[in-house]
């Protein structure tokens, strides 16, 4: 289960956060939950206090009654696996933060393509927690990552100039060639010819 915790205390930008995890993870055959707060609270810091595993934060910098670098303070006293992204306007705290050696992952500026780059920052995420590693692919303007696990193969189709992915659900077509996506892939992916597979779920490749 993967658990966001957002704190922020203007509504449209919480909103936006919600909707921002909801899409990126639409396509992402993981469980997750949502924990919204507006401000620094006792039920937030039961959150905090929770042994769950796989908590994502998302901070506003300037809160009414506690600043994000406060929050991840209380957050850091017993917990330094958590991932903290730090989101804000105002970018000139971004040094403070920075020295601030709380293993901030990423500072994102509500005002230079937030939805972006916090898709971007997410889909990182995912990618540094055990089994949830991820292959973005571009679909139209659509963002989409397949966990490594349900993807059985990748074949490059020369008639159509495709990539095809064959997943264990649905299958994709991406203008991209076959080779883009070696480098993307781990070791459990033999490439043969104009075919790569995962070993996991596929022993041997008839041509």
């Amino acid at each position: 289960m993967i658990n966001f915790i957002i704190c922020e205390d203007n509504s449209i930008i919480l909103q936006k956060n919600i909707d921002i995890i909801n899409k990126t993870m639409f396509n992402n055959n993981l469980n997750y939950r949502i924990y919204p707060f507006k401000n620094y609270d006792e039920e937030l810091q039961n959150v905090i206090n929770a042994k769950e595993e796989f908590k994502i934060y998302i901070l506003d910098i300037e809160l009414e009654d506690k600043s994000g670098i406060e929050i991840a303070r209380e957050i850091r006293k017993n917990d330094l696996k958590s991932f903290i992204v730090i989101s804000t306007a105002h970018t000139e705290y971004l040094p403070y933060t920075l020295k601030s050696k709380l293993l901030i992952f990423d500072f994102i500026s509500k005002f230079d393509e937030y939805e972006k780059n916090m898709q971007r920052v997410i889909s990182h995420i995912l990618n540094e927690i055990p089994n949830t590693k991820m292959l973005q692919i571009k679909i139209g303007s659509d963002l989409i990552n397949i966990n490594f696990d349900d993807i059985i193969s990748l074949q490059y189709d020369n008639k159509i100039r495709k990539t095809i992915i064959k997943t264990k659900k649905e299958e994709y077509k991406v203008n991209k060639p076959l080779v883009s996506f070696v480098k993307e892939l781990d070791e459990r992916f033999q490439k043969k010819d104009n075919c790569i597979i995962n070993t996991t779920i596929i022993n041997n490749i008839s041509i």
